[in-house]
């Protein structure tokens, strides 16, 4: 008898690119001023929310041109991310103080 785990054929891959890490980086770097603990538990809740986004990429608030927004955490940032056919895209994260209107900087 052959067991198949159903979660693991649901997983969707999740992945990011060079733009998108670059504002991550940035992100915690700015945080890790007044607490490299709170910038460690940022990057932790991001690698948190692309486990998330693996198995449930429809969560987030529709955005636009097929893009969607989920909040990070208790972090006033939101990743943006666009489900693809095979794997999920986060194009990048943006700070809420910025407005929702998410720029491709």
């Amino acid at each position: 008898m052959v067991t198949i785990d159903t979660n693991e054929l649901l997983r969707k891959p999740v992945k990011t690119n060079k733009r998108c890490e670059k504002m991550l980086d940035k992100a915690i770097k700015f945080i890790e001023q007044d607490s490299p603990q709170q910038a460690e538990i940022m990057r932790i809740q991001f690698f948190k929310v692309m486990r998330l986004l693996e198995i449930m990429p429809g969560i987030g608030s529709k955005y636009k041109k097929g893009m969607r927004k989920f909040l990070l955490g208790k972090f006033p940032y939101y990743v943006y991310y666009k489900e693809m056919a095979n794997y999920t895209k986060i194009v990048g994260i943006w700070h809420t103080s910025r407005g929702t209107e998410f720029e491709k900087s």
